[in-house]
């Protein structure tokens, strides 16, 4: 709507706008400036309120331009008046907020309201600016955006990804952190629904509505998000946001990438399993050193009155056969008390600096012929600048000749039947790795989790008594090692032995190898 002043010519409108009534009207208006300038901006009217504003007199002000006069430099500089006058031609008034310029150069913010005057036929004569001292509402407005800006800059700042949505869950607001996260400008985020960052989509954002309607806010709620191809697990807090009716407007979300948190809580679970595992060990080699004890005294006993009655019963063949089937029970269980004593054993070991790949080899001369004789393809792929270890050689060609004859086992009634022995050095150069892989039966997840407890076996009972790995492990914890098994049902084991590369440390006078020395042959584990 056009508000146009127009100047009248009738009779009637001479009397009632005579100069004496029209300063009247404006010297009323004490607290407003009213000023009516040409089209060139200069002054025509200046009234008290004017005067007062702006610290001209009318005498003063009239003739002058009104920007020259009371106009900030800055303003000046940038042509605001001339952008003022496009708006007036373009809509016909306009509304500005200012800072103006008193006669004594102080800055004040200001209100003005800005109109054409037009002659009788329409034809613009000038301008009208009505102006009002506006400092409270300048400065609520200037404490609101100073407000805002800080608000931003901590929001900004945070490590935390926040975003705000709308009632529809459309995005509003997102912070640094979360453009860093989904890896995108504001304006690639800003308007789009936030389900489209959820792994879960749509479903996912439903839920977390759910609960906030239920509750009004969660807290800790975990989830994964996707950007692009990449799954990132997300910990949030939210809320809803109300406008001053208590009605919902939207939500905010918190939220934090658990990805290392994840990962870091994944491997203390193992670590934790391992500590557990080598204690169950410990314990169970105390337990066992009794046990074998306790056995083997009454078995010797049974043996000496076996062999006594086998010498009387040469005429009666039939007792005999069962006598000798009663020492070969003896037997197996002589051998079960062997194993259980090399498991509980807490023998002195030499450890010395030693070559891993001469411990294959020597391994592979006892077995080769039998693996061959069984149809086991052996491939060897040895290192052969491998740095040395430290440890018991006839111990670690205990671990091998172990974990080969496992792989035999495994490969029975296979078709295909390889086995591979691999020595490399890790990418940080501080471990030997040792790897044993067959293509036999494999493992599932769950004999995986019990492989290294005392008495597991997936053989037959007549083929081990799950005793062959639980002294593996103990043989390459003492070495202040590492043994992990990797497998795949149906398709083959993979057994990786890691031990930590031997530095010699520079000799003087009293000292002894770093990682060696008599001490260290005498109690490998450091205990």
């Amino acid at each position: 709507m056009s508000r146009r002043m127009t100047y009248c010519h009738s009779e009637r409108d001479k009397t009632m706008t005579s100069p004496d009534l029209l300063d009247i009207i404006l010297d009323s208006a004490t607290h407003t400036g009213i000023v009516v300038a040409d089209l060139d901006g200069r002054i025509v009217e200046f009234n008290k309120g004017a005067a007062n504003l702006f610290g001209y007199s009318a005498e003063e002000a009239k003739g002058k331009r009104l920007p020259e006069l009371t106009f900030s430099q800055e303003d000046r500089n940038s042509h605001l008046f001339e952008s003022i006058i496009e708006r007036v031609t373009n809509l016909g008034w306009t509304e500005e907020r200012l800072l103006r310029r008193h006669k004594n150069g102080r800055l004040f913010p200001a209100l003005s309201t800005i109109t054409f005057l037009d002659d009788s036929h329409g034809q613009s004569r000038g301008f009208l600016e009505i102006t009002q001292d506006m400092p409270t509402l300048f400065r609520l407005e200037q404490e609101l955006k100073s407000s805002k800006k800080f608000l931003e800059n901590i929001l900004e700042s945070s490590i935390d990804a926040m975003v705000t949505t709308d009632h529809k869950g459309y995005v509003t607001y997102v912070n640094r952190a979360f453009r860093e996260l989904v890896g995108l400008r504001s304006h690639q985020i800003i308007g789009k629904h936030i389900s489209v960052y959820y792994r879960a989509g749509i479903d996912q954002a439903r839920q977390i509505m759910d609960k906030l309607r239920q509750f009004g806010r969660i807290r800790d709620y975990e989830f994964d998000i996707k950007v692009e191809e990449k799954i990132i697990p997300i910990r949030t807090s939210d809320t809803l946001l109300y406008d001053d009716y208590g009605e919902i407007v939207g939500t905010m979300g918190v939220f934090q990438d658990i990805t290392a948190r994840k990962k870091l809580s994944e491997k203390l679970s193992a670590t934790q399993a391992e500590l557990i595992q080598a204690v169950k060990i410990r314990a169970l080699g105390d337990l066992v050193t009794g046990v074998a004890h306790e056995i083997n005294n009454p078995l010797m006993a049974s043996d000496t009155f076996l062999h006594l009655l086998e010498e009387d019963l040469d005429d009666n063949p039939e007792l005999k056969k069962r006598v000798l089937l009663i020492k070969e029970c003896n037997r197996r269980i002589q051998d079960i008390v062997k194993k259980l004593r090399e498991f509980s054993r807490q023998a002195e070991v030499e450890f010395t600096d030693m070559d891993v790949n001469e411990a294959v080899r020597a391994v592979m001369e006892i077995t080769r012929q039998q693996l061959l004789n069984q149809g086991i393809e052996v491939e060897l792929d040895l290192n052969q600048s491998l740095p040395k270890v430290l440890g018991d050689k006839n111990q670690i060609e205990q671990v091998l000749l172990n974990l080969i004859a496992n792989a035999r086992d495994a490969m029975q009634g296979k078709s295909k039947k390889e086995l591979t022995i691999q020595t490399l050095l890790s990418q940080k150069g501080n471990l030997v790795k040792i790897r044993v892989r067959d293509t036999g039966i494999g493992m599932s997840k769950e004999q995986i989790e019990k492989i290294f407890n005392p008495f597991f076996t997936t053989k037959d009972p007549d083929k081990g008594i799950g005793l062959g790995l639980s002294i593996c492990y103990r043989i390459i914890e003492a070495h202040q090692g590492k043994i992990e098994v990797k497998s795949t049902l149906k398709k083959g084991t993979e057994f990786i032995v890691s031990l930590p590369v031997y530095l010699k440390k520079r000799k003087t006078d009293g000292d002894a190898l770093e990682s060696g020395g008599k001490n260290a042959a005498q109690n490998p584990s450091g205990r």
